[in-house]
């Protein structure tokens, strides 16, 4: 078991240029995280008297950058940039030196082009750390998902342009917010608003919340240069989640929602620190089911859809408690540039 790792965030001024990422790394413990990064080979093979196999000097690597993911309990603060990173859109308003900092993040038809450093610092079982330094880092999927008897979870999937590596004298400076709690499943509740009726609380034992941003990932481009390019939004973006609970006189109501086809508006909330609004929900199924040794209990998965009135199709607003900017501070510069640019 590791325990003495870091995971910091910080924000690049330019997609995979380690001379611009120029705000403060923020770190957040993760309960799990897995970062891959991948490699292609070009081969050249042909016609050649006594060839055994393909040669060892006709092989060209080439970086193709990678993916990661990482999983963590929700804190009341110090979650800014995490959620600056996953929605389209952020609004930050800062309440002043030690005050909360209010932050409203939404979707959007178009993706302001934020890329970030992702540092991961590794133990070693003879006693060395290596640092792991992902350039080029974007959100592209983010879960939120909570379980009666768990804390609050965020699950963050990045893709990411180039990794450099060294020992971990070199990493950067990683700050934590000073005194944070995490959100656990006795401070939220689920509210439901079906049309022509009022927001009711449903009684849920699980709720999720996905939001998929619909990016292309692999833009590369002859140019002299193998890194890929920012991604860019290519598909539609799919947002969505689901609803678990045992079957009530409230809970029937979502099996209805279902088969009545309405657009219902859904609204999670934690304390007056943390919501997320979905405007325009449309549950996609299920039917209730019974068992010979629990409950009967329903599950429904539903879209969320764009409203059509300008609101955002999931906006989530979170006050941090601690304080925390995210668009504060610096990262220095890599002492030695990798080459290319991330256009």
């Amino acid at each position: 078991m590791s325990l003495d790792v870091s995971i910091g965030l910080g924000l690049e001024l330019a997609y995979g240029d380690p001379e611009n990422a120029v705000t403060s790394v923020r770190g957040f413990e993760g309960r799990a995280d897995s970062w891959k990064t991948s490699r292609e080979y070009v081969e050249s093979t042909g016609f050649r008297a006594e060839t055994q196999t393909a040669r060892a000097d006709r092989r060209n690597i080439v970086e193709m950058g990678g993916e990661g993911e990482l999983e963590l309990a929700l804190l009341d603060g110090g979650m800014g940039a995490l959620f600056s990173a996953a929605f389209d859109r952020a609004t930050v308003t800062a309440g002043g030196a030690g005050k909360p900092v209010t932050g409203v993040y939404e979707t959007a038809a178009s993706v302001e082009p934020r890329s970030y450093v992702v540092e991961v610092v590794r133990p070693a079982t003879d006693g060395a750390r290596y640092r792991y330094r992902h350039h080029g880092a974007v959100v592209t999927e983010l879960e939120l998902s909570q379980e009666v008897g768990d804390p609050l979870l965020a699950k963050a999937s990045f893709d990411f342009q180039r990794v450099t590596d060294a020992l971990a004298d070199t990493a950067l400076p990683v700050r934590y917010p000073t005194s944070s709690r995490a959100y656990d499943w006795t401070d939220g509740y689920v509210e439901l608003t079906c049309p022509g009726e009022q927001p009711v609380r449903v009684p849920v034992t699980s709720w999720s919340v996905s939001l998929s941003r619909g990016l292309k990932t692999d833009r590369r481009h002859i140019r002299g240069s193998a890194y890929k390019a920012v991604p860019a939004r290519a598909s539609l973006p799919e947002y969505g989640g689901s609803l678990q609970a045992e079957l009530t006189r409230t809970t029937h109501r979502l099996y209805q929602s279902f088969t009545r086809g309405e657009v219902c508006a859904l609204r999670i909330v934690y304390g007056p620190n943390f919501t997320v609004e979905l405007p325009a929900v449309q549950m996609t199924g299920n039917s209730p089911e019974a068992s010979l040794d629990d409950l009967t209990s329903i599950e429904l998965e539903y879209r969320a859809l764009d409203p059509g009135d300008g609101r955002a199709a999931a906006r989530l607003t979170y006050v941090d408690s601690f304080g925390d900017d995210p668009r504060e501070a610096a990262i220095p510069p890599e002492s030695t540039p990798d080459e290319g640019d991330g256009s």
